[in-house]
C-alpha cells in the first residue's frame, strides 16, 4: 500500500484533493488507521481516480461524477464518446484548454490499458553523488517551472565554460504532488569542473545530489503534464516489489532541451526507493 503523499506522487493528483475525495465519499482510502488517522491507498485505486479526474475535467460536478461512477455503462468507450463531444466545443478554445484536453486523453489511455500496462521499461539502478549548479524556487504551475530553465541558462552563462555540455537535472523536493505549489530545483551537473563559486548576489548556488543505492528509472518523452503515464508505471513497479519512495524524485534531461520544442524533450524520471516497513513508516495524513 501507498501512504497518501506517495500515492499523490504516483497519480499526480494533489494530496489535498485525495483527502477531500475521502471526506465526500468519492474515493475512500483502502485502509485508514483508526488510532492515527493515517490513510493508505493501493495501486488498483488509480483506475477509479483516473475516472474521477476525467469526468471532472469534462465539466461534471462532483455529485454528477459520483452518480456516473455508479453506472454500469461507464467504460473506456463511453468516456471516449464523452470526450469527443467535449472536444467539438474545446477546439475553438485557447491553448490552455487544448492542454487540458491532452491531459484528459492521457488519463483515458491509462484507463484503456488497465491490466495490460507493462513495467518492462522501468529499471532499478544505483546513482552516484553529483554536484549541481542550481536554482530552486516554489512555482505555481508546471509552465512556470519550465520557465526557470531559461533563467538558469542565462544566470549560469558567465560561470560555465562555453559549450559545457553539462546535463540538466530537475529535483522535485516536495514529498507530495501539488500542481499549484511545486518546490523544484533545476541545475546543471558540474562534476569535475573547476567552477567559480556564485557570488553573493547570484540566484544560483552549488548543491549536491546525494548518492542513491536504489533508484527506479523510466524514460518519458514530452511535457511534464503527461508525466503521470510514467509515474503510474513506476508506481506499479515499486508496488510489485514491496518498496516505497525514499526521498525527492529527479528528472534528468537526456538531451539539451529546446525551449521551442519542449514537447519533444527526452527525460529520465528517477525515484529513490527503499523496502517497505509499514510499522516504521509515518505516512502523511
Amino acid at each position: 500500500m501507498f501512504r497518501i503523499g506517495d500515492f499523490s506522487r504516483v497519480a499526480r493528483v494533489s494530496a489535498r484533493l485525495l483527502r477531500f475525495y475521502d471526506e465526500i465519499g468519492l474515493l475512500a482510502p483502502a485502509h485508514s488507521d483508526r488510532q492515527t488517522g493515517y490513510r493508505y491507498y493501493t495501486i488498483d485505486q488509480l483506475a477509479q481516480l483516473n475516472r474521477i479526474t476525467v469526468l471532472k475535467e469534462l465539466g461534471f460536478s462532483l455529485e454528477q461524477v459520483g452518480d456516473i461512477l455508479r453506472s454500469p455503462a461507464l467504460d473506456a468507450a463511453e468516456l471516449r464518446r464523452m470526450l469527443q463531444l467535449r472536444r467539438n466545443d474545446a477546439e475553438r478554445a485557447v491553448a490552455l484548454e487544448e492542454q487540458r484536453l491532452r491531459n484528459i486523453e492521457t488519463r483515458i489511455a491509462q484507463i484503456e490499458s488497465e491490466g495490460a500496462m507493462s513495467v518492462d521499461d522501468v529499471i532499478e539502478r544505483a546513482e552516484p553523488a553529483r554536484q549541481l549548479l542550481s536554482l530552486r524556487r516554489t512555482v505555481a504551475s508546471l509552465a512556470e517551472g519550465r520557465a526557470l530553465i531559461g533563467v538558469l541558462r542565462e544566470q549560469s552563462r558567465a560561470l560555465l565554460p562555453k559549450n559545457h555540455g553539462c546535463q540538466l537535472v530537475a529535483v522535485a523536493h516536495s514529498s507530495q504532488f501539488e500542481s499549484d505549489e511545486i518546490d523544484v530545483e533545476f541545475g546543471y551537473t558540474v562534476d569535475g569542473l573547476d567552477l567559480r563559486v556564485p557570488g553573493e548576489g547570484s540566484m544560483l548556488k552549488l548543491s549536491e545530489l546525494v548518492a542513491v543505492e536504489r533508484m527506479a528509472v523510466c524514460v518519458r518523452i514530452g511535457l511534464p503534464e503527461d508525466a503521470h503515464l510514467v509515474t503510474a508505471k513506476i508506481g506499479r513497479f515499486i508496488a510489485a516489489n514491496g518498496d516505497v519512495f525514499d526521498g525527492p524524485s529527479r528528472e534528468v534531461f537526456l538531451q539539451p532541451p529546446d525551449p521551442q520544442r519542449m514537447h519533444e524533450a527526452v527525460v529520465e524520471m528517477q525515484f529513490p526507493l527503499r523496502r517497505s516497513c509499514l510499522d516504521q513508516d509515518r505516512p502523511d495524513r
